[in-house]
């Protein structure tokens, strides 16, 4: 009985830590706007700079380039860093996996669905430009349409 109190304690666990870090991830993202998607959003870097340093139209346009190409290098990191990241989330899966009843498994199952989900919705909304997420999203909608 302790052993699947304990169980179920790191499974919650696990989640909230991985919601935390989701959640303070997306809020990073969203306010620095550093992975978008070539839409200049309200947040954006360029933007917040315009505003507090009262740059000059001139001084904006040689400002996005810089800030899109730190954008496209942010990414480029995430991405090799990204395979490992995988290999330990789903290694700590499996072995959630091995503590949880057929009828857990099904729950879990359908919870890492929506986290999957989610992650790939917002890998796709922050991706920038010509990036695979945002050319897998083009695809995506094309075979919808």
């Amino acid at each position: 009985m302790m052993g699947s109190r304990r169980a179920v304690v790191y499974l919650a666990l696990v989640f909230v830590l991985g919601f935390a870090c989701g959640a303070l991830a997306t809020y990073w993202a969203e306010k620095n706007a550093w992975f978008h998607s070539g839409k200049k959003e309200d947040h954006s870097p360029l933007q917040w700079l315009t505003r507090e340093l009262d740059l000059t139209p001139e001084q904006q346009k040689e400002l996005e380039p810089i800030l899109d190409k730190t954008g496209r290098e942010y990414y480029r990191l995430f991405e090799k860093v990204r395979p490992e990241f995988e290999a330990i989330r789903q290694e700590t899966r499996g072995k959630i996996r091995a503590l949880l009843t057929e009828a857990q498994r099904a729950k879990f199952e359908e919870l890492v669905r929506e986290i999957e989900e989610r992650e790939a919705r917002h890998r796709e909304k922050y991706a920038p430009p010509d990036s695979p997420a945002e050319n897998e999203g083009k695809q995506k909608e094309s075979q919808t349409q």
